[in-house]
């Protein structure tokens, strides 16, 4: 609030009430490019530095921060973000979440040196995703979700792009170094492209190490015919494929580059402590986040008419092996514990159900079927409770058996080749049975 002054006249005015105010003039700041807000002012300026070519030091509010401390000042940042005002960090919600799976993907080189941000990021967002539903201004959908994550899983979210550098006119076409450049670093451009073609590195975890190809000499060999009655999933942009193998016939496939849902997966494997507990009472979030970059994943590497099995990489499967023993393992321990805690048991219950039930249109259909096993096997092992086990089972069952080809991929024949077709190919019935034989 300020009052409004007149500046002294001259010659010299006698101004009646002894040069008193007239009225007061309230100025509020309305805006919807800058976000008003400290901690997120700061991350998209950092994040801006990193996509574009500029000049050291920058100016971030009335700090300046050199090439030397721009890593460090981001992984604040990052930190930082769920210390931001609410309002504002709701309305930037889809940017803030943009930037930060951008930032657990994209490899970064700033003044020389690999920055790694992963792990940041990821407790980013579940510190985000635990705020958001702990707000009570904040509106849930019939199932407890929140709403606004639950609209940017759905409408928003697509698979972070790796940012390329723009060639100069004139110059030669060469295929750019896929990471983030500061503007002082010259030279590290080439060493780092070497490096990236020697060995591929998860920001979040640099012992797992794969080789580069050129091309995913698999795809080429698959299946010439092509499938014409492709079926959808639960969600319609869950597109499902039509072929799988044993997974017995194939080998490891090498990885080309670093894959959003295999980093999603690995994240929540390694996450400890309050991280890991906050992902598992939000699991579906995360579950959902998982199905969709997956079934992007399958929809731009044109690999909806390859061999389930060749989809996704023996690690990364073993990481869903994981994290769903590791749910399992949590819903029984809940399970015990005094009446209050059931109703989270039972939330986490469905999610899994769901994301199994995903998976199925998704992934080798054995693999899935054998997840399902372990957990009712799990369940049937940790709960002495009758009631309640035959209880949770049922409501995990019942929505995988609403899977449109679940009663197909079920049916027992002695002989399978008396086994009809599958509208959506997988490993045989025969061998499915036996897997619960």
């Amino acid at each position: 609030m300020h009052s409004a002054k007149v500046p002294l006249q001259n010659p010299p005015i006698k101004w009646a009430e002894g040069h008193k105010g007239v009225f007061n003039i309230e100025v509020q700041a309305v805006s919807s490019v800058h976000t008003q807000d400290n901690h997120l002012e700061k991350f998209f300026t950092l994040c801006h530095s990193l996509e574009s070519q500029v000049t050291f030091p920058i100016r971030v509010l009335d700090q300046k921060i050199s090439e030397m401390a721009l890593e460090h000042e981001l992984k604040l940042s990052i930190i930082c973000l769920n210390s931001s005002r609410l309002e504002p960090l709701v309305l930037f919600l889809h940017l803030v979440l943009d930037k930060l799976f951008q930032l657990s993907v994209q490899p970064m080189v700033i003044a020389g040196q690999t920055a790694n941000f992963s792990q940041f990021a990821f407790e980013s967002v579940v510190a985000i995703a635990n705020s958001l539903h702990n707000s009570k201004d904040l509106s849930k959908d019939q199932h407890g979700r929140n709403c606004l994550l639950a609209s940017y899983v759905h409408y928003v979210f697509r698979l972070p792009e790796l940012q390329r550098d723009v060639p100069k006119s004139g110059a030669p076409t060469a295929l750019p170094d896929p990471r983030y450049h500061t503007y002082g670093r010259t030279s590290a451009a080439a060493v780092s492209s070497k490096l990236l073609q020697a060995r591929v590195m998860s920001s979040s975890n640099p012992d797992l190490a794969g080789t580069h190809s050129a091309a995913d000499e698999e795809v080429k060999n698959v299946m010439s015919s092509k499938i014409a009655d492709r079926n959808c999933s639960r969600m319609s942009y869950y597109c499902s494929g039509n072929s799988d193998v044993p997974s017995s016939t194939t080998a490891p496939r090498p990885a080309s580059k670093k894959h959003f849902h295999e980093e999603l997966a690995l994240q929540m494997v390694v996450s400890t402590g309050m991280v890991r507990e906050t992902v598992f009472k939000y699991a579906w979030f995360f579950f959902e986040l998982l199905v969709k970059s997956m079934a992007q994943h399958v929809h731009n590497m044109d690999k909806r008419d390859s061999f389930r099995r060749t989809r996704f990489s023996d690690r990364f499967m073993d990481d869903i092996t994981t994290i769903v023993n590791v749910v399992t393992s949590e819903i029984a321990a809940l399970l015990v514990k005094p009446q209050k805690e059931n109703e989270q048991a039972e939330k986490m219950n469905i999610s899994l159900a769901f994301f199994l039930y995903d998976l199925l249109s998704l992934m080798d259909r054995g693999f899935v079927f054998n997840l399902i096993r372990h957990y009712c096997n799990q369940l049937s092992a940790k709960l002495n409770n009758l009631p309640t086990l035959i209880s949770m089972s049922f409501f995990f069952l019942r929505i995988l058996c609403s899977h449109e080809h679940y009663l197909n991929l079920n049916l027992f024949f002695m002989n399978a080749d008396t086994a009809p077709t599958s509208p959506c190919p997988s490993i045989s019935s025969q061998v499915i049975n036996e897997l619960f034989n």
